[in-house]
């Protein structure tokens, strides 16, 4: 037999396309920001739009690649804001505090009111119940 030339076609693994799907969306993002002069943001929402795959898919892919060439700093535990809330200073306290008080202040203001509107009604009530004994013996 001569030489026989058969292309066998693999199914591709899907960490193989995920590699290669990577670098696509990886250089097409490049391409984007250096000949169209686009955010990465903008980017990832046209590639997104063309693709049918969520935005942030489209990021997550491009920035795996970038990390995996080096272009990005490590995930995780790098330096940057602290992770955490930050202690309460005092003007913080203070100003909480005053917002409370005024809170307070003003749902206390709130019940006296309903207390004078429910003694209103009660002696409203009181001579309603005395029209309604009137109007009984009239009859």
């Amino acid at each position: 037999m001569a030489n026989d030339e058969t292309t066998h076609t693999q199914e591709e693994t899907p960490q193989a396309r995920r590699g290669r799907i990577g670098q696509e969306i990886f250089e097409r993002v490049q391409k984007m920001l250096a000949e169209e002069k686009l955010t990465h943001t903008e980017a990832f929402r046209r590639i997104s739009e063309e693709t049918g795959r969520l935005p942030g898919t489209v990021a997550a892919n491009y920035y795996r690649i970038a990390r995996m060439q080096g272009l990005t700093r490590p995930r995780g535990g790098g330096a940057g804001r602290p992770r955490g809330r930050r202690a309460a200073s005092a003007s913080d306290i203070q100003t909480a505090l005053s917002r409370v008080s005024a809170a307070v202040d003003e749902l206390a203001a709130a019940v006296r009111r309903q207390e004078q509107e429910l003694a209103r009604l009660r002696q409203e009530n009181e001579k309603l119940e005395e029209i309604r004994r009137l109007a009984r013996k009239m009859r």
